[in-house]
């Protein structure tokens, strides 16, 4: 990042082809739209390369690349309701040499906790995305959503908990 900030445009592409699925799978995960995913992250990284300058040395790039994705998320469905990701459309499970019993077990499981996580609001589904799926430190993602660290563990704990109840009352 720092070299495209210092006008390697050619970085670009480097940078792209190494945060494309992560930024893809966060849009998807929170509008279930695979088409409207693959534009806003061609969007993501139209801002990045506007914004460069605005990187600074020693930013959490994830962080800053995450800030960015979800100020375009909320720029392009500020207006829409939230669609959620339908079952056939979750590509959550990737083969292995398990037994088929334990392969389908598992995929059971992947599709009832996001059954779960589509009746969390967006907000919960977002922190939990953040935090949990990118492995982004609450300390970041406070400087992202505007508030603390602590007041970003108790975002997290109340997500985790309304999502344990959702995922078990549907009788997983």
């Amino acid at each position: 990042m720092i070299q495209l900030r210092d006008g390697d445009l050619a970085s670009a592409a480097i940078l792209y082809e190494r945060w494309k699925r992560s930024l893809f799978n966060y849009f998807y995960r929170l509008s279930g739209d695979e088409s409207g995913s693959e534009d806003l992250t061609q969007m993501v990284f139209e801002r990045l390369i506007k914004y460069r300058t605005s990187y600074k040395e020693g930013m959490l790039f994830k962080a800053w690349v995450f800030q960015i994705a979800r100020n375009v998320h909320h720029t392009a469905y500020k207006k829409r309701s939230n669609k959620l990701v339908t079952l056939n459309e979750l590509n959550a499970y990737e083969g292995s040499e398990a037994p088929l019993e334990y392969q389908i077990e598992q995929q059971e499981e992947k599709e009832a906790l996001w059954q779960a996580m589509d009746q969390l609001t967006p907000e919960q589904r977002e922190i939990l995305l953040f935090t949990k799926f990118q492995k982004i430190p609450y300390k970041e993602v406070g400087e992202m959503l505007n508030c603390t660290e602590g007041a970003v563990k108790v975002k997290v704990h109340r997500a985790i908990a309304s999502l344990r109840l959702l995922y078990f009352k549907m009788g997983k």
